[in-house]
């Protein structure tokens, strides 16, 4: 019975943890199944039963999760590439995890145009996060220090290379953090060394990124 009791709040604690993290983010994700319209070059995400152009979210199966949006009428139109979407003054705004970083998405004479965020706009969106870029870290040692500011100092790791960061997580054995949904958003709790790793490999292949946070 005990054994059933502590399973229960452990699941319980996870599924708070993960409501937690969710709602940490500033804007609301667009969830499998919702849908959205773009009339006039806005996205909203007002969609009412008079509509009849609009477009439905799916997650793609397989380990990516991208999203994929289909017509009402059940034809595949696009896929953003990425994990996370959310509508931001009428524009479309998506994050992907595998590239750590941020999309607009308009329509251009029927064609489906993704734009790169800059690392200015990005702050825009999130104001109260410290940005540190991929191009900062020490191209010798792939090491970063900065400082921390406040008690809860949120940063978001923007990558403004061409690489790629499929798999790459946060580790730390000395620090406190808090996670998000979004791969390259942590909250910092306690200063220390942080390690943005592939399973934890520091290979050429999937070199590993080190945060020191003092």
């Amino acid at each position: 019975m005990k054994k059933i009791v502590c399973l229960l709040f452990t699941l319980c604690l996870m599924l708070s943890v993960a409501a937690e993290e969710l709602a940490s983010i500033p804007y609301k994700t667009l969830k499998e199944e919702d849908k959205v319209k773009y009339v006039d070059d806005v996205w909203s995400d007002d969609v009412t039963r008079k509509d009849s152009d609009y477009f439905i979210k799916f997650i793609s199966t397989g380990t990516g999760n991208f999203s994929e949006f289909y017509k009402s009428n059940g034809e595949f139109a696009f896929t953003t590439g990425c994990q996370y979407e959310f509508i931001y003054k009428g524009d479309l705004i998506g994050y992907a995890n595998q590239d750590l970083k941020f999309y607009d998405f308009i329509f251009v004479n029927g064609e489906f145009i993704q734009r790169e965020l800059t690392p200015d706009e990005v702050q825009v969106l999130f104001p109260d996060y410290t940005i540190v870029k991929i191009s900062e870290f020490s191209p010798n040692t792939n090491s970063l220090k900065i400082k921390k500011k406040g008690r809860n100092f949120k940063v978001i790791l923007l990558n403004d290379t061409d690489k790629s960061f499929y798999h790459y997580s946060f580790t730390s054995g000395n620090a406190k953090f808090e996670h998000y949904p979004l791969t390259g958003f942590i909250n910092v709790k306690k200063k220390g060394m942080f390690h943005f790793s592939h399973f934890g490999e520091n290979t050429a292949e999937f070199p590993w990124y080190i945060l020191l946070v003092r």
